[in-house]
């Protein structure tokens, strides 16, 4: 009876190591969040995140966000962002999360945080190569994602140049045009490099750090 006794206790204990939200789960850390740009991917940050974690931030306060940037309109992605950061947070005894952000993720995260609760959910926004005034080369797409990139769109008159934080742009960026429609609140002109390689330059990543 002693040796069934035991085995129950030790499997219920392993069953509360497993939920998450149970304070045995917690991560005594705040939360980053990573976010894609458009028709971007999660593990696009896997090389930032690497520097990360060799530089002393824990595993377990790192998570990729998602979102369909093809078929969504940035709205919905910052909705669902709203529940992902929600979700997340108990982990963290309700921390406050951090959120690094690529090009259209950008605008996805101010809309979180101007019109989704966002403010009172996180303590910095970092955008790499984020179009806040638009960019001509979204007039090559037809998503409404691409609509809500372009110059003086009904989505960017909604955030009024709301929701920024810190933002990181290149001189060299080919994508964002012109490069410096990726300024908005704090702005650092950051490597001279081009818009895909903001993900993965050391000295991006030193800015993110410097302002995270």
């Amino acid at each position: 009876m002693k040796i069934k006794s035991s085995l129950v206790t030790a499997m219920a204990l392993l069953a509360a190591l497993a939920v998450p939200g149970t304070s045995s789960a917690a991560c005594n850390a705040d939360p980053i969040v990573f976010i894609h740009g458009y028709s971007g991917w999660k593990s696009q940050f896997d090389t930032m995140i690497n520097r990360f974690k060799n530089d002393g931030t824990p595993s377990c306060a790192i998570y990729k966000f998602g979102y369909n940037s093809l078929f969504n309109s940035n709205k919905t992605s910052a909705s669902q962002l709203k529940s992902f950061v929600n979700n997340l947070r108990p982990n963290h005894n309700n921390r406050k999360a951090k959120l690094i952000a690529h090009s259209n993720g950008g605008l996805v995260s101010r809309w979180y945080r101007v019109f989704e609760g966002g403010s009172s959910a996180t303590n910095r926004l970092v955008t790499l190569g984020t179009p806040h005034k638009g960019t001509s080369w979204a007039y090559g797409c037809f998503s409404p994602a691409c609509s809500e990139m372009r110059y003086n769109s009904s989505f960017l008159r909604s955030l009024n140049g709301r929701g920024c934080d810190v933002s990181l742009w290149s001189p060299l960026d080919e994508i964002i045009i012109p490069q410096t429609n990726a300024k908005c609140g704090t702005s650092r002109r950051t490597s001279w490099v081009g818009h895909l390689t903001l993900l993965i330059s050391k000295g991006v990543y030193n800015d993110v750090r410097r302002y995270l």
